[in-house]
């Protein structure tokens, strides 16, 4: 029997100029098909192209096992006929059809390297050649062609140019690689990567955005949500006092919710969602969620106000594109901050009284807010000393010395008055200094460096944070944590330098612009591109983006009343994390020892909660904490009376009902809107034959079952 021949990457023209003996045989068409089989003995794949071939294969089927598997594409016939730099792929010997159940295992596909058989004799004579063009520089493939992918495992290899067949073998644990080489046919590339760059970029793709950017192109359109204008804000909510008044009642005529609209998130919380929903400076607001979870307050402190947390949250949004430094120095000077992590009414150490200074925002701003635990590379990787051990950035001395810095700063008083020592909560303005509190003595900070004495406790906190800011760690730290929240979870050390060092010089000489930090995120190469077939690409979707993308991708009306509770139980009360380590830690890895920082909040209590906000996406039915009704059959839930401008909320269903009598055309195009067209083909498959089971006429159940299990698919839960 004959022992398997590794195919390997395909054979260029240096091949051909050895082989010109090679018998080529007369063609008369531009094109021709490459026709994929596959062996169900063994599962072997191979390719060919020459028709008589093509004939013998399909006439023995049922006695050698080998089936076409339904996927081609079209290869030059001539080299003549070919683009200019076509290169040759060579074809290996044909099928045995003495032995049927025993094909000769060099005629592989045109690729690879002319094997050896288990007797040691070589392979035939190369019997034909047809032509390719080799992707750029940068992997893509000129116009008018499309990228041909290998994948391989062991001794198999495939080449295909669908990105679900890909992906399919990607997620059965094959090697897939980058584009081999380019063929004649219409590139969906371009139309993968759009997707993709909609789910970092957004907060879930549309087919209007998707329009708009296959456009302007993405570099354009990257460019254009920087430079808009913010149209999204958070609401302007009323000053009210710590302790509620008597006249703040819940009920009446008509209907007043003064308790949950002044002393919880609530009103917070669904401007957030309405902007996501619906607003159009999408880019805008994902930086700016993803530096709230950097720099964490928490509404789960009671103390914190709602009227405070709504400019609090502000600041990230009017902050989003601007330098990193003024953002740390308008949240530190944030009565919010102040509060949650107790800068407020920091005293000056007093032994004699046993005062001293608190040291929570101190510990913070370095641990998490700057520059990390321990010093780093410039690629984020940890250094270490001679002993392996990670190199602390900071100690306690320098956490003590800080809060020292941090120390005679207050709210500021109502109605304009000044000051006092210790004033009470007022979330309406900046923090205010007061010279009496503040310790003015030297404070020796990170590597030595000293802040004199006798200065005041603005110029203290000045020279404080621009230390912070000028410190190596600052970049790599912060530019981490942004691709992370923005493409990828666990990204290359490169990928972390190249911004890094754009965070570090935005081509200016300025450091901190988040404007051209982001813009380096998205339009890295390790950010862009049709597939994604590094192992540990991608981020798994936390809570808010699974279910605010789900609702933006199927169309409709949303107000997001109806959809807030929901994101509690799947782990991420918008604005109330547990901690200021946020939802979930950066660092977190998961069983590969990949970083997989949402994994932290996928439980099995959360991947229930999951699936139970597809089902009732899809389906409809109303829980207990959610107002309003529901329509128990479609998914609409009808506006509140209790909220200001309450839309309802509701799926348009009627583009996706109108392909359901063709259920793989359905899940086609489920598979680009919500996984950038790399659903894979096992997925599919099996989406297609559920919903198959449903009457052709009834085209609305058909839908929303393969809404469902699209949104349930891991495919659409991990943005590759």
């Amino acid at each position: 029997m004959f022992l398997p021949v590794k195919s390997f990457p395909i054979i260029v023209a240096a091949l051909m100029a050895a082989t010109s003996s090679t018998s080529i045989v007369a063609q008369t068409t531009a094109t021709v098909d490459s026709i994929e089989y596959i062996n169900s003995r063994n599962g072997q794949y191979y390719r060919t192209d020459i028709a008589a071939e093509i004939a013998a294969i399909d006439q023995n089927a049922a006695a050698s096992g080998w089936a076409r598997t339904g996927q081609s594409y079209k290869l030059w016939r001539t080299q003549a006929v070919a683009p200019a730099g076509a290169i040759a792929l060579y074809k290996i010997s044909s099928l045995n059809f003495a032995n049927p159940a025993q094909p000769s295992v060099c005629s592989m596909s045109k690729s690879g390297k002319i094997g050896q058989l288990s007797g040691g004799s070589k392979c035939a004579p190369l019997t034909s050649v047809t032509y390719a063009l080799l992707p750029d520089a940068n992997g893509q493939c000129a116009a008018n062609t499309e990228p041909v992918y290998q994948s391989a495992v062991n001794n198999n290899t495939r080449f295909a140019n669908k990105l679900a067949v890909v992906q399919d073998m990607f997620d059965r644990g094959w090697n897939a690689n980058s584009v081999s080489f380019c063929v004649p046919g219409v590139s969906t590339a371009t139309d993968a990567d759009v997707y993709r760059l909609l789910k970092q970029a957004t907060f879930g793709p549309t087919e209007a955005l998707m329009n708009q950017v296959k456009q302007t192109g993405i570099a354009n359109w990257v460019d254009n949500q920087l430079n808009m204008a913010a149209v999204s804000s958070m609401p302007n909510l009323p000053f009210y006092p710590t302790t509620r008044p008597t006249e703040c009642v819940d009920g009446g005529t008509p209907t007043t919710m003064c308790s949950r609209d002044n002393y919880t998130q609530y009103q917070v919380q669904l401007r957030f969602l309405q902007n996501a929903l619906n607003k159009d400076d999408q880019l805008r607001q994902r930086v700016a969620f993803a530096l709230s979870q950097i720099l964490v307050t928490s509404g789960a402190d009671n103390s914190l106000m709602p009227y405070g947390m709504a400019k609090y949250q502000q600041q990230f949004l009017d902050y989003a594109f601007g330098n990193y430094r003024d953002l740390l120095m308008a949240v530190t000077l944030s009565p919010v901050m102040g509060d949650y992590l107790n800068m407020a009414n920091s005293n000056k150490p007093d032994p004699a009284r046993n005062i001293s200074a608190n040291e929570n925002y101190a510990r913070e701003i370095m641990q998490l807010f700057s520059i990390g635990l321990y010093d780093l590379n410039f690629d984020g990787t940890v250094k270490k000393d001679a002993g392996g051990n990670p190199i602390a950035s900071y100690n306690q001395t320098i956490v003590e010395n800080f809060a020292r810095v941090f120390t005679g700063w207050t709210y500021a008083g109502t109605g304009g008055a000044v000051p006092t020592r210790n004033n009470p909560p007022n979330f309406d303005y900046p923090m205010m200094p007061v010279a009496s509190n503040h310790d003015v003595g030297s404070k020796t900070l990170i590597g030595g460096y000293v802040i004199p004495a006798a200065q005041s406790a603005t110029q203290d906190l000045n020279l404080a944070i621009n230390h912070l800011f000028a410190h190596p760690n600052v970049a790599p730290f912060i530019s981490k944590q942004l691709i992370q929240k923005l493409v990828t979870s666990d990204p290359s050390p490169a990928y972390v330098a190249r911004i890094a060092n754009v965070f570090n010089n935005n081509g200016q000489g300025i450091k901190g612009d988040l404007k051209a930090v982001v813009r380096a995120i998205l339009l890295d190469t390790e950010a862009r591109g049709a597939i994604k077939a590094t192992a540990g690409f991608g981020k798994l979707k936390e809570p808010v983006l699974f279910g605010v993308s789900a609702y933006r991708s199927l169309g409709g009306v949303n107000d997001g009343v109806w959809v807030l509770p929901f994101f509690s139980g799947m782990g991420q009360d918008i604005f109330r994390a547990p901690t200021v380590f946020n939802y979930y830690v950066p660092d977190n890895t998961i069983s590969n020892g990949r970083l997989g920082p949402e994994f932290e909040i996928l439980t099995s209590t959360t991947a229930f909660a999951r699936l139970n906000l597809a089902r009732n996406i899809t389906s409809g039915g109303v829980t207990s904490n959610v107002p309003g009704t529901g329509n128990t059959t479609n998914g609409t839930y009808t506006a509140v009376t209790n909220v200001a401008d309450a839309t309802g909320t509701s799926i348009n269903w009627a583009p996706w009902q109108a392909l359901a009598s063709n259920p793989a055309a359905l899940v086609d195009k489920l598979s680009w809107v919500f996984a950038a067209g790399a659903m894979s083909q096992s997925a599919q498959q099996q989406i297609i034959t559920a919903i198959s089971g449903i009457p052709a006429t009834d085209s609305f159940n058909r839908a929303r079952l393969a809404v469902y299990l699209t949104l349930t698919a891991n495919q659409f839960q991990v943005d590759r």
